[in-house]
């Protein structure tokens, strides 16, 4: 099962099944959430930074490396699917298809391919890529992920500068505990989970306007009822009792 931007929201504020960092709340969508381009990304060419002017260039032809600037984890009940942009599969960028699989923690590292002549750039900071996670039947079998934190055995090929190491090397892309004391200090965090109480006190408010209702119209109506009701009995009991004493 697909989960929804509700569901989304519900697991990010519990914690238990997915944790995201950094999150921005604006790129939730109604069944998924975008992912935003970083500035690490690398030609599968020649593995050399594609990084120019601020943007990810990849030239007519060529295949880039793409890291996420978000870090995700997920649960053994959770796993997801990676899909392309329309927006700029239209501009001539090819088709993104991959999984995310169940345990799963780190930066996702997002193939992109250019069929086309002509370079497409990407600017860093926006969304490239699309996920939706989905609810597994049954749990993962524990520790089944094969896959290293951040693929870092897959960008380890690539010519990276020594800054590039430490920043991959952070606690936020390869610890659990990292990833969720970052997550949980985020401003973003804060705001989600006070939308989450409001509208726990708006719920509760609506079942106090409730009770408040009853008591104002229905508990009268009722007792006015009752008392006609009882009120009429005894009127008939009345009348038995005199044309019984008459006769």
């Amino acid at each position: 099962m697909v989960l929804s931007d509700v569901d989304i929201r519900k697991e990010l504020i519990d914690g238990e099944n997915i944790m995201i960092f950094p999150l921005k709340l604006e790129n939730v969508k109604g069944s998924s959430i975008n992912l935003t381009a970083s500035k690490y990304a690398w030609r599968i060419s020649d593995n050399n930074s594609a990084i120019v002017d601020d943007k990810i260039r990849i030239p007519a032809n060529e295949t880039v490396c793409i890291y996420t600037e978000e870090s995700v984890w997920v649960s053994r009940r959770i796993a997801g699917t990676y899909y392309s942009k329309v927006s700029q599969v239209s501009e001539g960028m090819g088709h993104i298809s991959t999984t995310l699989d169940p345990q799963f923690l780190g930066l996702s590292l997002i193939a992109v391919n250019n069929p086309s002549n002509n370079p497409i750039d990407i600017v860093i900071g926006t969304t490239f890529v699309t996920l939706m996670f989905h609810y597994l039947k049954t749990p993962a079998t524990r520790g089944k992920n094969e896959n290293s934190a951040s693929r870092q055995d897959l960008s380890s090929s690539f010519k990276l500068s020594d800054g590039e190491k430490e920043y991959l090397r952070k606690d936020v892309f390869r610890s659990y505990e990292g990833l969720k004391a970052a997550m949980l200090s985020s401003l973003n965090y804060e705001i989600l989970t006070e939308e989450r109480d409001r509208e726990i006190q708006a719920e509760k408010q609506k079942v106090k306007e409730k009770k408040e209702f009853k008591k104002t119209f229905w508990y009268p109506l009722i007792i006015g009822l009752v008392g006609a009701i009882v009120g009429g009995a005894i009127s008939v009991t009345g009348n038995i009792i005199v044309e019984v004493y008459l006769k």
